[in-house]
């Protein structure tokens, strides 16, 4: 199994939410970098061109789809590791930190060299009803 899978071949279905999706993104993206309202024009004309032949005939948008998913796939890959190195540092690592500092053990993974042995006597079940209970 491969960390990331490639799809060589997408679906009719998929080529379709493509195009709907282009009619959509081209205009928005034109927008977001400030075009004239010509360029916007334009990338809507080039949005509704794509929308139209992935309906009718949904494997000539095939190559455009699957060009633009190689050229996102670094991108995604990098901005993946970025948002989980992000993560880690802004949520873990202090957690981490502060429970290191108040020397919390929930593990009991500190070595207790006073201590004969750690073996804790397991406890019963009170009623056939806790064993389904999940706290």
């Amino acid at each position: 199994m491969a960390l990331l899978e490639t799809n060589w071949k997408p679906s009719p279905r998929q080529l379709r939410q493509f195009g709907g999706m282009c009619l959509l993104m081209l205009p928005l993206l034109a927008w977001l970098w400030s075009a004239s309202l010509t360029v916007i024009a334009w990338f809507a004309f080039a949005g509704l061109l794509i929308a139209v032949v992935s309906w009718v005939a949904p494997k000539i948008v095939a190559p455009l789809f699957i060009g633009l998913m190689l050229i996102t796939l670094p991108i995604g890959l990098v901005i993946g590791e970025l948002a989980m190195f992000l993560i880690y540092m802004t949520v873990f690592l202090p957690i981490g930190i502060f429970f290191r500092l108040r020397r919390r053990d929930r593990l009991q993974l500190n070595l207790d060299r006073q201590c004969k042995t750690y073996w804790q006597a397991k406890q019963k079940p009170t009623s056939v009803a806790s064993y389904y209970r999940q706290s």
